[in-house]
């Protein structure tokens, strides 16, 4: 029993605050990105006999608290989730430096899920096939998502941009 504990542990030594991170740019808030964390490593706890040494570690959990926060949001009829600026800072995209409140601004007009997808690729730097199976999607799939998601990601950084 003391075992599992000290691997548990470990694990959340390694992954959360990798994981909180994630969770609070999807969700914009730190507590429920912190509870969100939890349910993640005792979702893992709970399941640990299903988990398949096959896979990663971090991409099983990133799909438990994925799961999670889909779940949270359904279960609390919340539609919208915000983007949270602090923790961006300034990112390189398509070869172009986006100032945080550009980013800010474009990102959260974004539908969840490609906000979400973003996340993913771009802060998490998840790659096609890490995403592909935290997110229970076809590479092909991801790979449309996140080309859609850059495009309106693109338009709502155009916008901006037209309007100042």
């Amino acid at each position: 029993m003391l075992d599992i504990i000290e691997q548990i542990s470990e694990l959340m030594d390694e992954h959360g605050d990798y994981l909180k991170r994630t969770a609070s740019i999807i969700t914009g808030d730190p507590a429920i990105a912190e509870d969100m964390v939890q349910e993640t490593f005792i979702s893992f706890y709970k399941n640990r006999k299903q988990f398949r040494k096959d896979a990663k570690t971090r991409t099983y959990l990133y799909r438990i608290l994925m799961n999670n926060i889909k779940m949270y949001y359904r279960k609390n009829k919340v539609r919208e989730c915000v983007f949270e600026t602090a923790k961006a800072g300034i990112v390189s995209f398509e070869n172009k430096s986006i100032q945080e409140i550009d980013l800010h601004d474009a990102v959260s007009k974004l539908k969840p899920a490609y906000r979400q997808i973003i996340v993913l690729h771009y802060f998490s730097e998840m790659s096609i096939e890490e995403i592909s199976k935290v997110m229970d999607m076809g590479k092909s799939a991801v790979k449309m998502r996140l080309k859609r998601a850059r495009d309106e990601l693109t338009r709502n950084l155009s916008k901006r941009r037209d309007t100042l």
